[in-house]
């Protein structure tokens, strides 16, 4: 069995087909944009959530025609449901399909909708246990580009920084925008803990993107009554900060206990974080019954 299963357009098809004309914009110019979604057995977590993102982003883009997000959901879910995986990564990618070189894009092209769903194993609870550390990236994120708060095909900016981290032996890149405040990971979003307060990074002023893992987990300290604070951020905040948080789709929620050579607390997962890791859980086990964490 296959460890990936396909989709292109809406038709399940086999590796050797999974592919797109050389003429399309999102190959030629990274002219697209992608979701990550996490399913938990064939429930996919906060579809609907993801799906608006895109389309949000879509039309800042300005693509003409957008594929209906009902269309996409249904595609999305057959995909889904064909590879039937315990945990499943979806990535659910959009171009602006094939039509004429270079940047003017005057006619109606239609999109291509490119859906994999790959098997995902769960890391080990360790991490969640001892947690993880990050550095700070060399890349800059462009907080007032037009791709800024975009998930967009272009992606050079955090393959670099994750390659930084990698070559670190880090489990994430943070990066910071022009200004000099912190941003966003990677493939991540990042949150700290202060004093009892929960605080995050204003996307609208940091240029981060949105994350939908990062609102499930302001959904999840607001059910555990704890203050939510969103501002910006310098570079030395989560040193001055009591405990801090990575969320993303595949990675949750995972906390994070060093960034380079500064501790954060006592450089363990703090109690808070840790509260937010069981109530986010707890939400996805609401949402994607009969799904349940293992132990």
């Amino acid at each position: 069995m296959s460890d990936t299963v396909f989709s292109i357009n809406g038709k399940i098809v086999p590796p050797e087909n999974a592919v797109v004309p050389v003429t399309d914009r999102g190959f030629l110019y990274g002219d697209g944009l992608f979701e990550t979604l996490h399913a938990y057995g064939r429930a996919v977590f906060r579809m609907q959530q993801h799906l608006d993102r895109l389309h949000d982003g879509m039309g800042r883009l300005f693509f003409d025609p957008r594929p209906p997000a009902r269309l996409l959901a249904e595609w999305v879910q057959q995909a889904v449901d064909e590879a039937a995986f315990k945990e499943a990564n979806v990535r659910l990618t959009v171009t602006r399909g094939s039509g004429p070189r270079g940047p003017s894009v005057k006619e109606r092209i239609d999109p291509n909708v490119i859906i994999t769903v790959t098997d995902f194993q769960r890391p080990p609870e360790s991490r969640i246990r001892e947690g993880v550390f990050a550095i700070v990236a060399s890349i800059r994120r462009q907080e007032s580009a037009a791709t800024a708060r975009l998930k967009t095909l272009n992606y050079i900016d955090q393959i670099i920084a994750r390659r930084e981290a990698d070559l670190a032996g880090a489990d994430e890149a943070l990066l910071l925008n022009n200004a000099g405040l912190l941003c966003e990971g990677s493939a991540s979003n990042i949150s700290l803990v202060r004093e009892g307060v929960l605080t995050v990074p204003d996307p609208e002023r940091a240029g981060a993107l949105p994350g939908i893992s990062q609102l499930t987990a302001l959904e999840a300290a607001r059910n555990l009554k704890i203050p939510v604070l969103s501002t910006v951020l310098s570079p030395w905040d989560p040193g001055r900060s009591d405990e801090a948080f990575l969320s993303g789709s595949m990675r949750e929620i995972t906390p994070l206990v060093r960034i380079d050579q500064t501790q954060i607390g006592n450089g363990k997962p703090g109690p808070i974080t840790l509260k937010l890791v069981a109530e986010y859980r707890r939400i996805v086990e609401k949402e994607c019954k009969p799904f349940r964490f293992p132990g």
